[in-house]
């Protein structure tokens, strides 16, 4: 099928007049001159008067009934034409209630036949401007039957037209959705201030093209209208705020801080102000308000990046000034050349920027809480030690007074001995996160040859290491094994009243893991909480372990594990508790 958009130019001449309220037949009455010319669509508070003359095209719309009279796209217009003898005013501006409109390009035009004509040749057109038009004012038309192919076909060229604007709206769309499920997730606020500019800035460039359903009507309405327009003003004044977050310039930057804070009441003050302006119709000042948001923005835009590269504390700086760079150069590309697919281009960079910085400053907190993870950790790993060493240390004094009241010198010297090997290992090792397994397993020796002799050899213990593990070669953390060690005796071990207590130890490898298995053959794990003496205490040295266990696994996957195993014989009884500790190592 071929699509025929031929339409023909109507000739016209215009009268400009400063009356808002005439008729056709006042100005008709007051003897105005119309004149030849384009006019300039520039004066707010003037009424332009246009006198479409269609003499030449009397024989053409002899030829079909119908036809449609597509003109410039004025906020506010009527047409006036012969109806049945008399003439009559129809309304067919932005803001008048008009066909449904079903081209995202083409308006549906104007109705009318060669009967409307007034004195047989003429249309007359009345417009009223909110805003500047800066191309020259065109009237054309087209048969009824043609005019389909402008309301419910798309050309090429059309496609063309339409593609960019849609596969940005879509980005923007994206983006802004998956900033705000961020900002739910962890509720910083230049993630929301973010969102919002990016939606303002969807719907500011994209103002003619949304497809979203129930748009045309809100933006065909004045409110409706000046809810797009004034979402220029939006995106700068979010764009401020998400900076101010963004950078913590109250912190790092007080005197852009400042200066930022002072923008964001100027915006807001603004805001109302040009609302004010627009619902009384003074579009003088509604046009200026927004100029002059346009020039305060650029100036402070070019201010708060030279301050930015002179002051900059960190990369956080650097992705504002870029972003803001490409931003601005698209911005004032669009301001003089009219063509928004600049600021377009300048905005997918700078949200491609800006969302890099986002990323990256979520990877440098990240990075920096793990920091401090690590820093909390080793407090707790240094309080730890210091609950436990007092009772500890009373513990073994406890044992070598009554190794000396028996007369026991030569066991309370070897106690002492070993004592004061595992208080230096260990106050040797506190300042390491992390020790060879040679040294672990020298501290775990030392740590069950003292509770041996301090239980009176009451239990039995032996250490087996896999004959193809370079145990110097292995880092794992300081007193890994020593809270599990610990648990095994005094929970299961030291409360068996019948039969051999035993504590196995293995180290092992299996295949990218270590496995650490700490086995005991005691009472188990709930006979042991039955109790109530010296049970009600939470072992804080197994807890701590398995967060170091997290926090040494650099995937996702949490691939270190503690996996603790009841055991029971035949008849069903507990017969001790096996813990099964494995740490990755690929």
């Amino acid at each position: 099928m071929t699509i025929d958009r031929a339409t023909k130019e109507i000739p016209f001449v215009y009268v400009k007049v400063n009356e808002q309220h005439l008729e056709l037949e006042d100005l008709l009455k007051h003897g105005v001159t119309f004149q030849s010319g384009n006019p300039k669509l520039n004066d707010l508070q003037a009424v332009y008067w246009f006198k479409l003359d269609f003499s030449n095209e009397l024989d053409t719309l002899t030829s079909q009934k119908e036809w449609i009279l597509h003109p410039t796209y004025f906020s506010k217009a009527f047409l006036y034409l012969n109806e049945n003898g008399s003439v009559t005013k129809r309304p067919i501006g932005k803001f008048n209630k008009l066909d449904a409109k079903t081209s995202m390009i083409y308006t549906p035009g104007v109705k009318f036949t060669k009967q409307n004509l007034i004195d047989q040749r003429y249309l007359y057109l009345e417009a009223h401007l909110t805003f500047p038009i800066p191309n020259e004012p065109r009237f054309e038309y087209i048969s009824n039957s043609n005019n389909r192919f402008f309301t419910h076909y798309y050309t090429k060229e059309d496609l063309n037209l339409i593609l960019p604007d849609q596969i940005y709206l879509g980005a923007c769309g994206i983006i802004f959705l998956t900033f705000l499920i961020i900002y739910f997730n962890i509720l910083k606020p230049e993630f929301l201030f973010y969102a919002f500019y990016v939606v303002f800035s969807a719907f500011y460039l994209v103002q003619d093209n949304i497809t979203l359903p129930g748009y045309n009507h809100f933006y065909d309405h004045p409110l409706g209208y000046w809810s797009i327009v004034i979402s220029q003003v939006l995106i700068n004044l979010f764009y401020v705020l998400f900076a101010i977050f963004y950078l913590d310039t109250k912190k790092n930057y007080p005197l852009l801080h400042r200066a930022m804070q002072g923008i964001v009441v100027f915006l807001i003050l603004l805001i109302a102000t040009d609302f004010w302006a627009y619902i009384s119709e003074n579009y003088v000042t509604h046009y200026t308000i927004l100029n002059l948001q346009r020039i305060v923005m650029t100036l402070f835009g070019f201010f708060s990046m030279v301050y930015l590269l002179i002051k900059f504390k960190d990369r956080l700086a650097l992705f504002v000034v870029t972003g803001s760079f490409f931003y601005m150069a698209g911005a004032l590309a669009y301001l003089f050349t009219i063509n928004k697919y600049h600021m377009i281009i300048g905005s997918m960079i700078e949200i491609i920027i800006f969302s890099l910085g986002l990323a990256y400053k979520i990877k440098q907190e990240h990075e920096g809480s793990l920091v401090l993870q690590q820093e909390v950790m080793s407090k707790e790993i240094c309080a730890l030690r210091a609950q436990m060493n007092p009772h500890f240390i009373f513990n073994a004094l406890s044992s070598i007074q009554h190794l000396i009241l028996n007369n026991d010198k030569k066991s309370a010297l070897t106690y002492l001995s070993k004592f004061g090997k595992l208080a230096r290992n260990v106050l040797e090792s506190s300042r390491e996160a992390t020790v060879s397994l040679t040294e672990e397993i020298d501290l775990l020796r030392s740590y069950l040859e003292l509770e041996s002799l301090r239980f009176d050899k009451a239990f039995q213990y032996s250490i087996e290491i896999d004959g193809t593990l370079d145990t110097d070669s292995v880092e794992i953390p300081l007193m890994l094994l020593q809270p599990f060690a610990e648990n095994a005796i005094i929970h299961g071990l030291v409360g068996k009243k019948k039969g051999d207590k035993s504590l196995f130890i293995r180290i092992l490898t299996q295949g990218e893991y270590h496995v650490f298995e700490i086995e005991d053959n005691g009472v188990g794990r709930f006979p042991a909480k039955s109790k109530k003496k010296d049970t009600r205490r939470k072992s804080r040295g197994m807890e701590i372990t398995q967060k170091r266990l997290k926090m040494l696994d650099k995937t996702e996957e949490n691939k270190n594990t503690v996996e603790i195993v009841d055991k029971y014989d035949t008849t069903g009884n507990p017969s001790g508790t096996k813990v099964i500790i494995r740490i990755h190592n690929p």
